[in-house]
């Protein structure tokens, strides 16, 4: 683990972020959530940090924004489910920066460490109990972009709810199959899920895992075999042509997975044993390469970001077999050019934003909770530095969480 120091102004930054937690204002009562986009169009990385109105929607952004990463093309970005902290992985250098949250919503740089275990970092997942980061590299160790080879999944430890600090767990390093791509770590049940695109694996690129939740490490669950990349090969769960993302619902009962290359969604019921079981109705179409997807906080609808179509697709949730419908309001709605990311804050739950890629752009829309129906909020879209790449949104402190129970 190496640590980095964020340049002359850290104990400014120190004294800023002890002011940052403690402030309180009226003017605060109408963000209720704060947003933060990746964006990886400058030699180094750029964190566009926004408030959002409670009222509307729009998007303000904040006055020390875009914060510099220090490190080169941020491609993923994720937050613990109390708000506090933020994890940005860099492919380029190998890097997963920390930050925290203050209560005004900005981020306050805390400490850099290495992808242990492998290297180009694409994916991250925070646990909900917030006390474990997985991170999905491109390459385990001996394989680089100069030696294309099969990648691997880094643990780290959060040392607290109130210390994001992260502490790397080498001998947990689980090495996987070629060019994994997403990763989604259970709700409830303890399970973790993977998503490759390993033309070894025979359309089988859903990897399950069971997680000890006091050290971390990783069992493969019946159906998925770790392979050693020359006489075997990782395989697991039927995912289609081409996986690019995967999501659970809230009660972690149902799966989903995007299928870049079929344009098509194909879902997953979930048992006691974390198996996945293909939903007899899947796939559902979606428009053209789907990259993104996420379910509303109360786990009714399910939206796919569609990078070449500009739009995202509306489903909703059968939440009896977790078979997938259009909304029959808005089934398509159209969005910025080259949607990579999607997120909705988890305050209200009814704020959705896409992070646009090729126009550099965030949009925002609202969705209707009765029918999963979606609109453009006021004002958008809304500018965002070079290549957006990735989005999350965590409840401003004086708003409550969406939560759910199984």
């Amino acid at each position: 683990m190496k640590w980095s120091k964020f340049g002359r102004n850290a104990l400014a930054t120190v004294v800023s972020l002890g002011m940052g937690l403690g402030i309180t204002a009226c003017s605060r009562d109408y963000v209720v959530a704060f947003l933060y986009v990746a964006s990886s169009g400058s030699s180094t990385g750029l964190i566009n940090a926004y408030e959002v109105d409670y009222q509307v929607g729009a998007l303000v952004q904040m006055a020390t924004s875009p914060v510099d990463t220090g490190f080169r093309n941020p491609v993923a970005i994720a937050a613990t489910s109390n708000g506090k902290f933020v994890y940005v992985v860099h492919r380029d250098d190998s890097k997963i920066v920390e930050y925290a949250v203050g209560t005004d919503g900005k981020l306050y740089g805390q400490n850099s460490y290495d992808a242990v275990g492998g290297t180009y970092p694409v994916a991250l997942s925070v646990t909900p109990d917030n006390k474990f980061v997985y991170v999905l590299n491109t390459y385990q160790g001996g394989f680089s972009p100069a030696s294309i080879g099969p990648g691997s999944i880094s643990v780290f430890k959060i040392a607290s709810d109130t210390d994001g600090s992260l502490t790397a767990q080498p001998s947990l390093t689980v090495k996987i199959g070629n060019n994994p791509v997403g990763v989604v770590t259970s709700a409830y049940n303890n399970f973790l899920y993977v998503v490759e695109q390993d033309s070894n694996a025979n359309n089988k690129n859903l990897l399950g895992f069971s997680r000890d939740t006091s050290s971390g490490a990783l069992t493969t669950l019946s159906g998925t075999t770790l392979g050693n990349n020359s006489t075997t090969f990782t395989s697991g769960y039927y995912s289609g042509v081409a996986a690019s993302s995967v999501v659970e619902d809230p009660r972690s009962r149902f799966l989903y997975v995007t299928d870049r290359d079929s344009s098509q969604v194909i879902g997953y019921t979930l048992g006691s044993t974390g198996v996945p079981a293909l939903i007899s109705s899947s796939p559902w179409s979606t428009g053209l390469r789907p990259l993104a997807a996420t379910v509303d906080p109360r786990g009714y609808y399910l939206y796919v970001a569609n990078y070449s179509a500009n739009n995202v697709s509306a489903f909703v949730i059968d939440q009896a077999t977790g078979a997938l419908t259009g909304s029959a309001a808005s089934s398509s709605t159209s969005v910025g050019t080259g949607p990579q990311g999607i997120t909705i804050e988890p305050a209200l739950g009814k704020y959705m934003f896409t992070a646009n890629y090729l126009d550099s752009t965030t949009s925002g829309l609202q969705l209707d909770s009765h029918n999963g129906s979606l609109k453009s909020i006021q004002n958008t879209p809304f500018a965002t530095s070079s290549r957006p790449s990735a989005a999350v949104a965590v409840a401003n402190g004086a708003h409550a969480t969406q939560t759910v129970n199984p």
